[in-house]
């Protein structure tokens, strides 16, 4: 099976390690004295089955916090001559039925739609990517939704 890469800009990237690092160090903590035993006289103790749960719910959550450390891709400012086009950590402004609408577009684990920050996997964010300033896009739902392009942005061009 192919790895996943995920890509996060530097904020999304410290934001993951942080919360990382969060949890390592609780991991720590919650182990470090007295664990349940297993057995509370003949009946199996309640507190090491919820220990047990705990446990196993920190540990999924880091290794799903290792695997997206492990296959990062950071968002980088495109070259020069490719800053024309929209790619991944562009902010976009576009005409929707007769509103202008900005986007920044981001990886899926930092997309949040009500902040203006769209996945490069949505419907708008796959179909923005790779077009120009002028250009006109077609994104495909339940109904058809033209998005002209109006400016391209990326963090050190932002006004």
């Amino acid at each position: 099976m192919a790895e996943q890469t995920f890509h996060l800009t530097k904020q999304g990237l410290e934001r993951i390690q942080k919360e990382h690092d969060k949890l390592v160090e609780f991991k720590r903590l919650k182990t470090k004295g007295d664990v349940p035993s297993i057995w509370h006289s003949e009946d199996v103790n309640p507190e090491y089955l919820a220990f047990q749960e705990d446990m196993t719910l920190l540990e999924t959550k880091l290794a799903e916090y290792e695997n997206i450390l492990k296959n990062v891709e950071l968002i980088i400012l495109p070259p020069k001559e490719r800053r024309k086009e929209i790619c991944l950590g562009a902010t976009v402004w576009c005409e929707v039925d007769g509103e202008k609408d900005e986007f920044t577009i981001v990886g899926s684990l930092e997309c949040n739609p009500s902040a203006g920050k769209i996945s490069d996997e949505s419907p708008v964010g796959k179909a923005l990517l790779g077009h120009r300033i002028g250009e006109t896009i077609v994104v495909h739902s339940s109904v058809k939704v033209p998005y002209r392009i109006l400016t391209i942005s990326y963090g050190s061009d932002r006004k």
